[in-house]
């Protein structure tokens, strides 16, 4: 009907300047630059994310007393042996429990004791996108809201088409060059032969041959056993009759009564994203496995509904429909074994994992191509 919706919020940013070339080789004319305009809801309050004085002045006193003791005592002492002890550290007690406790526990369905430390630096170190912002810890923070540094960082987004653009430009110089796409195709397995890997297995019998596989694909369908866990998500794609007052391209919801974890705005990335005067929002609802949501996603709607309305992100009268869309695997979660559990695949030769689910790393996109980019010229 007009609207076209990312899966999830995606904007191209990065410090790699081979990175960079080839995005504006692929992209040539067809992007736009877009400013930094990122949000976190706390407290019952929108705060502009990197956080600002006038903002956090506003939060009640009594979050932010605490957060001045925590100050006096923060600071790694030993090793931590979770997540919940590295934010602890960090952050102090009062910031984990207003936020990354709520939020962690919404989004990976697990509690922060219960993760590997190296989960902040996945979901939390990689938010700070500009290096000149420093966020690292409570007093980085507090320095920040007293001696703050201009933030101008933009962001490339295509003109048209949403970020599946840069895809489809890829899949066209891909077939004109001689290569094959299968869509639709399901591969099952791995073939092997003497310790080398020799092609793959479809799931209708046939097989694709190569001496090489690249493989992004989750990494437990090549290595079946290994117990490692991936979180699966529900977009709702909400279609809205007018404009809201949403100024954030993307806002983190902490809070546990509030059923999305994050809330993006496709115009606020591109105006061709909606049809004229019209306005849309994409809220994701994270499922951990065994989430009997998974099966019924539809039974969220009347639920979000009322929290959109409830946060002042849309009113109910104004939504035109809701569409929500499976994404199985979008998130590797990282237990506390999960490194040990890592080191027990043991590739054939020729086998190349990369990108998210390959690698379980929780990477962006430019990391991804980055990735790629090493692999396709010989390097890893």
């Amino acid at each position: 009907e007009g609207f076209s919706f990312d899966i999830g919020p995606h904007r191209f940013h990065t410090s790699d300047t081979a990175v960079q070339s080839y995005l504006l080789e692929i992209l040539g004319s067809e992007i736009t630059a877009i400013p930094r305009a990122s949000s976190v809801y706390i407290a019952g309050r929108y705060q502009d994310w990197p956080l600002s004085l006038g903002g956090v002045t506003k939060l009640p006193f009594s979050m932010l007393l605490p957060s001045a003791f925590d100050l006096l005592r923060v600071g790694t002492r030993g090793t931590p042996a979770s997540f919940a002890d590295h934010i602890i550290a960090r952050y102090g007690r009062n910031l984990y429990r207003h936020f990354f406790r709520g939020y962690t526990r919404k989004f990976t369905g697990l509690d922060g004791s219960e993760l590997h430390t190296d989960w902040a630096a996945a979901g939390v170190d990689r938010a700070v996108i500009d290096r000149k912002v420093k966020a690292d810890s409570l007093l980085s923070l507090a320095r920040s809201l007293v001696f703050p540094s201009p933030v101008t960082t933009s962001f490339i987004y295509p003109e048209r088409g949403g970020i599946q653009r840069f895809p489809d430009l890829l899949a066209e110089r891909i077939e004109a060059s001689g290569g094959t796409i299968r869509l639709s195709t399901r591969v099952e397995g791995l073939l092997e032969d003497g310790g080398a890997v020799r092609g793959v297995r479809l799931s209708d019998g046939s097989e694709v041959e190569g001496s090489e596989v690249f493989w992004s694909a989750p990494v437990t369908e090549a290595f079946p056993g290994l117990e490692l866990h991936f979180i699966d998500t529900i977009v709702y794609n909400v279609a809205l009759r007018a404009r809201t007052d949403n100024a954030y391209q993307w806002c983190y919801f902490g809070e546990p009564g509030i059923c999305f974890s994050r809330l993006s705005i496709p115009r606020n990335f591109s105006e061709a994203m909606v049809p004229r005067g019209a306005d849309s929002l994409v809220a994701e609802v994270t499922c951990p496995p065994g989430d009997p949501l998974w099966d019924s996603p539809s039974s969220m709607i009347q639920r979000l509904m009322e929290d959109l309305g409830r946060v002042g992100a849309a009113a109910p009268e104004d939504i035109l429909f809701i569409s929500p869309e499976k994404v199985r695997r979008s998130y590797p979660v990282y237990t506390l074994d999960y490194k040990e559990r890592l080191a027990a695949i043991r590739p054939p030769a020729g086998l190349r994992l990369l990108g998210r689910c390959g690698t379980f790393w929780y990477n962006n996109m430019d990391h991804s191509i980055s990735q790629g980019l090493a692999m396709a010229s010989g390097g890893d």
